[in-house]
């Protein structure tokens, strides 16, 4: 018999008394009331630091994954709460948990999934569970409003062009506390308003980058400015002026506005609250109705109609660049993989349209983008043409792809960590049906390739028989999957390429020219965790070997 606890905590405080505490208790109520708990094998699973709204925590994702094979006969929580606040989740859960057979065991509400007033009673806990989530959203969204009507900074990173300074004392909840505010940094501020008058002027994000650079002008942290670094400045409304143009724009987005038409005195600057939320640790934007605009106490610098302009052009030129971010280099196999040795990932360019290698494809090169921004004067690493070391590189892998050298073993541990990772479950007619579209797309290549003028008879032939050979295997993976051969959940994730690649290495060279370009650098950044281009010759450097 197997048990598993599952255990909960909203807030990361790395200590975990919570945590502990609510297993601690979990352990005693199965030994004391579990019958044949003494001979039961338990298993933890933790979450710290994720909040109960949804069911997206890696550890209960994996304890679910677990029960699903059967591999559980109880789930024992400290309280209901710990699985989730949200009453469709629970409700799922709980269904789930009767469909496999399991039971489940709160110890604070004490309930028992295995009898209808249990399950009825343990619907009514969700409920109030949800209420108790919408309400807590609702207090810190009072509270928020309530905060930003005060105009305080409430922490963090402070902008470029100020520091956070003490303001004043505040009673919160009978308890006194510093407020803060922002004030100036004049030195820093100089270069908020070079990159606004820069980027009016130029209306490009990487002119910026590039001036920045050729001159060694760094972040207030000593990193080099990105365009995102730039972008992100320029979209902070903390150096909007509070006028009248400013309060049209934000109002006009839908935006929460904390002060009247009325009282924007052009003066203060602006505070944006809930401008970004955090998804798992990582800051997304958040749309602008969820804003809280405030008039800060700091001093605002960049006039309203300006701070819209900037931000009208900022959205022209974001279209413009997802439109050419559609155009991707149809040749180059590196790309993401080769750097610089000054540690910048080199970029692709193609010659003119007419200068194409022999095989026809056309012909590109391999630049330092730093080289590029500085005009040399930071870089001067040669470029490198692109299709000579594409080949350099892939001949290199080809030659050392025998049974009996590294790649084989590399791929075998590949496959065998991606096993062990959190990869998503499919069922056998996911993994033919996969299989079936990786051969049909071989087939229409070989088609492709015998089409192309200079083909050889020889390789004609092969292809020929190539073809037939996956035209039979395809016709027997259509008869599995219409068979309804969705067996037992297999967990995959790249593994499946891993394990192709591996079954087929005595032939890798040549299945390999038969896939195409984006399957090409797949499989490559399966096997390469960088090359470094020096200027003279490239360093190659496999998963694992540093």
């Amino acid at each position: 018999m197997r048990i598993f606890i599952y255990s909960r905590k909203s807030k990361w405080t790395g200590r975990g008394e919570s945590i502990e505490n609510q297993v601690q208790m979990c352990r005693d109520y199965i030994e004391s009331y579990v019958p044949g708990a003494d001979r039961a094998e338990i298993r933890v699973f933790e979450d710290e630091g994720y909040s109960g709204k949804n069911v997206k925590r890696p550890e209960f994702q994996k304890m679910m994954a677990e029960i699903k094979k059967g591999r559980c006969s109880y789930l024992v929580c400290y309280k209901l709460d710990r699985l989730g606040r949200n009453i469709i989740d629970i409700a799922g859960l709980v269904e789930e948990l009767n469909n496999l057979k399991v039971s489940f065991i709160s110890i604070k509400e004490n309930f028992d999934t295995s009898t209808p007033l249990g399950k009825t009673m343990l619907y009514i806990a969700g409920i109030f569970a949800q209420m108790e989530r919408e309400q807590i959203a609702e207090r810190v969204k009072d509270n928020m409003v309530m905060l930003a009507k005060s105009g305080r900074w409430l922490g963090g990173n402070t902008p470029l062009g100020f520091f956070s300074q003490k303001d004043e004392k505040i009673q919160i909840n009978d308890k006194i506390k510093t407020s803060y505010r922002l004030a100036e940094n004049p030195q820093e501020m100089i270069t908020v308003r070079f990159i606004f008058r820069e980027y009016l002027e130029k209306q490009s994000l990487a002119k910026v980058v590039e001036y920045f650079l050729r001159n060694g002008i760094q972040t207030k942290r000593g990193k080099e400015y990105t365009p995102t670094a730039v972008r992100d400045i320029l979209s902070n409304p903390v150096y909007c002026m509070a006028d009248e143009a400013a309060y049209g724009y934000f109002e006009s987005m839908g935006c929460q506005m904390c002060f009247s038409k009325e009282e924007a005195d052009g003066r203060h600057g602006i505070i944006a609250y809930a401008k970004t939320s955090s998804a798992s640790y990582k800051n997304k934007d958040n749309p602008p109705e969820a804003w809280i605009i405030a008039m800060g106490k700091h001093k605002g610098e960049i006039p309203g109609a300006e701070f819209e302009r900037v931000q009208k052009l900022l959205g022209a030129n974001r279209q413009k660049g997802e439109a050419c971010r559609k155009v991707r280099n149809e040749v180059a196999l590196l790309s993401g993989i080769l750097f610089c040795t000054c540690g910048h990932a080199m970029r692709p360019k193609y010659y003119s349209a007419k200068q194409v290698t022999n095989e026809g494809e056309r012909k590109f090169s391999y630049l330092c983008p730093y080289k590029d921004a500085t005009h040399s004067e930071k870089c001067s690493v040669e470029n490198v043409p692109g299709n000579d070391l594409d080949f350099l590189v892939c001949r290199e892998l080809f030659r050392h792809a025998r049974p009996d050298w590294r790649v084989r073993e590399m791929l075998d541990k590949l496959g065998n960590e991606f096993e062990k990772g959190e990869g998503y479950l499919a069922g056998k007619g996911d993994l033919q049906r996969q299989a079936l579209e990786e051969k049909e797309q071989g087939i229409k290549n070989l088609l492709a390739a015998i089409k192309k003028p200079g083909r050889s008879e020889a390789f004609i032939a092969y292809a020929d028989e190539e073809i037939a050979k996956l035209s039979k295997e395809c016709e027997e993976l259509k008869k599995h999957i219409k068979s309804g051969g969705d067996g037992e959940e297999t967990p995959v994730r790249e593994k499946c390429r891993a394990d192709l690649l591996v079954g087929q290495l005595d032939s890798f060279e040549k299945a390999f020219q038969m896939l195409t370009v984006p399957k090409k650098r797949e499989y490559l950044r399966m096997l390469l965790d960088q090359v470094v281009w020096d200027g003279e010759k490239a360093q190659i450097f496999l998963h694992g070997s540093r």
